[in-house]
């Protein structure tokens, strides 16, 4: 049941700490940090509906070294150039047939 749960909502759940992290990125950066892209910089820059203990276990949970492994592997697996382009997840204006070729 819970894997139920997590394949049909966990886009959901991502999209709403996505959502939150943008938020959070742009509160520190409308204040003038320099730094406004740092992990540690967004503690003091929670959205009001979430809380505190929430958001600091969020946190140290993107800080920890496998999320940050992981999320660098997923940056370079998506810039990677295949074919003389970058990749996308639509292929562009290629047909289904060329792309099984």
């Amino acid at each position: 049941m819970f894997q139920l749960l997590i394949s049909r909502y966990g886009s959901r759940l991502h999209d709403f700490w996505y959502e939150s992290q943008k938020k959070a990125k742009k509160a520190a950066r409308d204040k003038g940090l320099q730094s406004w892209n740092d992990v540690a910089v967004w503690r003091d820059f929670k959205p009001i509906y979430i809380p505190e203990d929430i958001w600091t276990h969020y946190l140290e949970h993107v800080m920890f070294e496998r999320f940050t492994r992981r999320s660098q592997s997923g940056v370079g697996n998506r810039n990677r150039p295949i074919h003389g382009s970058v990749t996308t997840h639509t292929g562009g204006s290629v047909p289904f047939a060329a792309h099984v070729k």
